[in-house]
């Protein structure tokens, strides 16, 4: 997993002075991209019952459809490349990627497609389908916004936390020893962004 450094807000405009924004064509005003360079997906699992251990995925794409006076008429669409998966140890993130847990050559792609939107207090709870290893499973999470303003762009931000089984996805791998929990917690955040017109 890289490590994340906190540098002055001058030196990271220096740094990306033009942001990438996704290039995908958006239809309207509710419409938004998920910029894949300031956006997130971080997981973590129990190790030999003792500790906690996590790890990132380092690319996550897709896009958001949300009116916030009609939010279940929203839409969200999410893809994660299996292998943008990143722990810090190369035969470990190799062996993420083989047949004993996301079969990556058959199954390349982490997908969210949402089903059902509905407003929450401050908060949205999201239905939809979350594919990967072959296997599809409906999870409904709690998504907060986070804020929102405009750099290149107008941007939201939105995060959610939930658990998983990994065994609902076929991956059992190291669960009847208790080597590796089958619970895995997600951690995603993402900013979006409509590109401004030029």
């Amino acid at each position: 997993m890289k490590t994340l450094l906190l540098l002055p807000v001058a030196a990271v405009i220096l740094a990306f002075p033009h942001p990438a924004v996704p290039s995908t064509v958006l239809a309207g005003e509710h419409d938004w991209a998920v910029d894949a360079q300031h956006s997130s997906v971080v997981f973590k699992v129990k190790h030999a019952n003792a500790s906690w251990f996590q790890g990132t995925f380092d690319v996550v794409g897709g896009e958001v459809s949300l009116d916030p006076a009609k939010p279940e008429a929203g839409k969200v669409v999410l893809k994660i490349p299996v292998d943008s998966v990143d722990t810090n140890d190369k035969k470990r993130d190799d062996h993420l990627k083989n047949a004993d847990f996301f079969n990556s050559k058959e199954n390349p792609d982490i997908t969210f497609a949402s089903t059902k939107i509905a407003k929450k207090g401050d908060k949205l709870e999201v239905t939809g389908d979350l594919a990967m290893a072959g296997k599809s499973k409906s999870v409904t999470i709690e998504v907060e916004k986070t804020g929102e303003g405009e750099f290149y762009g107008k941007r939201q931000g939105f995060m959610t936390t939930f658990t998983i089984k990994r065994s609902d996805f076929g991956m059992t791998y190291g669960v009847d020893k208790n080597v590796l929990g089958d619970e895995v917690t997600l951690s995603i955040a993402l900013e979006v962004v409509q590109p401004a017109k030029k």
